[in-house]
């Protein structure tokens, strides 16, 4: 079995030395595993720091994939799935508050089970409680609106079969949208299994969207967030 991971990368420069020593560690404990590092359109240095860091590294292993221009976290993601080889396909950010040993831990739960249309996913346990009564708050619009019950829509990691993907590719959408989109197909076609995680402070970057955004930045997410559910909804419908 196959596994593919993929971190969407946008202007993550200085986490991205550190990120590599973690993914150095994972790639030590499973052989059978490919990593995609997906420059999700950043304008800062992380380009020249990832083609850096993947010069001292096997390249039958880690690669690089490059988006020119961001036009949406879903994309890249999509992206850098897209570009995968293995029969499991598994997801999470590249900016150190995720830890990437997770997705082994998902891997083996997801072992346990004969089902293509599992999505095993990570359950942030450690927050603060104003992020987690959004969270919250967020799940329980989704679940009321859609009618699926939906808890930590953004935690990471998320990983299922390449056979899911390539059911639910084709509507997905492009932007952060696409956490929702991914958990709700499979709450509708199979089952979603989750396990606690530890959520990591950012020490380094600019959040997009997440823990440590903007006022300005977090509305944004809000608003579209919202709008997507209820798109969603009308599908269903």
């Amino acid at each position: 079995m196959m596994l593919s991971l993929i971190l969407p990368c946008y202007n993550e420069q200085d986490n991205l030395p550190d990120l590599f020593k973690r993914l150095d560690a994972v790639a030590a404990a499973n052989e059978q595993l490919e990593i995609i590092l997906v420059n999700n359109g950043s304008t800062d240095h992380s380009a020249r720091v990832l083609n850096e860091e993947l010069g001292r590294r096997n390249q039958a292993v880690f690669k690089v994939v490059t988006v020119e221009k961001n036009i949406g976290y879903g994309y890249g993601i999509l992206t850098g799935l897209r570009a995968a080889n293995g029969n499991i396909l598994s997801i999470t950010h590249a900016d150190r508050q995720t830890d990437p040993m997770d997705v082994l831990k998902a891997l083996s739960i997801y072992s346990e089970h004969n089902n293509e249309d599992l999505l095993v996913k990570g359950f942030r346990k450690n927050r603060k409680i104003s992020e987690a009564v959004f969270s919250y708050g967020m799940g329980l619009l989704a679940t009321l609106a859609l009618g699926t019950r939906l808890t930590e829509i953004n935690a990471q990691p998320k990983l299922f079969s390449k056979s899911f993907f390539d059911k639910v590719e084709k509507d997905a959408p492009l932007d952060f949208s696409l956490d929702l989109y991914l958990l709700f197909k499979a709450k509708r076609t199979g089952r979603i299994i989750d396990f606690p995680v530890t959520f990591e402070k950012r020490v380094a970057g600019e959040a997009k969207g997440g823990s440590g955004s903007s006022m300005k930045v977090r509305w944004k997410l809000i608003r579209r967030s919202f709008n997507y559910i209820f798109e969603l909804r009308k599908k269903v419908r």
